[in-house]
């Protein structure tokens, strides 16, 4: 687990579902604001901050903007390792696993043997792997379903017919 050079990372892990509590994101969300309105530029401390636990949040919405400032944060250069991490944490979190496998990717590029990467790489793939037999699963339900209905509406309509037949 590496720290980054401002050790931003350190801070911060734990497992990747649980979301932070809200009173997190109401405190760096305040510090955020403040610091908006009060500096000519908001740290990338505080920005981070922000992001990380809006990537954490329950809310899609909130996991969303999370994404967006830590991309804004990327084009900054500043410590970026950590920043391409939480950015392939919040995808993931979105179920959009194709940006996070890619940020992974960039980050193994940027560190190669990043063992945080590495390990999330791997959860994503096992996660897409179960979340597409799911999808399947419930798709091959539908067409049973859909299968099975019309079975059911050509059995009525062959028993009306039937009965049209015997009067």
């Amino acid at each position: 687990q590496s720290s980054g050079s401002s050790g931003i990372n350190a801070e911060y892990g734990g497992d990747l579902d649980a979301p932070c509590d809200e009173r997190d994101i109401v405190e760096h969300e305040r510090a955020y604001n403040e610091e908006l309105q009060t500096k000519p530029v908001v740290s990338s401390r505080t920005q981070f901050s922000y992001a990380y636990v809006l990537v954490k949040s329950p809310y899609d919405n909130d996991i969303r903007k999370g994404i967006r400032l830590l991309e804004e944060l990327c084009r900054s250069g500043v410590d970026q390792r950590d920043f391409v991490y939480y950015l392939a944490v919040g995808y993931y979190r979105l179920r959009d696993y194709t940006p996070a496998m890619k940020h992974c990717q960039r980050l193994l590029e940027m560190e190669p043997g990043n063992q945080q990467a590495t390990q999330l790489l791997e959860i994503i793939k096992k996660k897409r792997k179960k979340d597409a037999m799911i999808g399947a699963a419930v798709l091959g339900g539908g067409a049973v379903a859909l299968t099975g209905g019309l079975l059911v509406a050509g059995a009525v309509v062959a028993a009306g017919i039937a009965a049209v037949r015997r009067r």
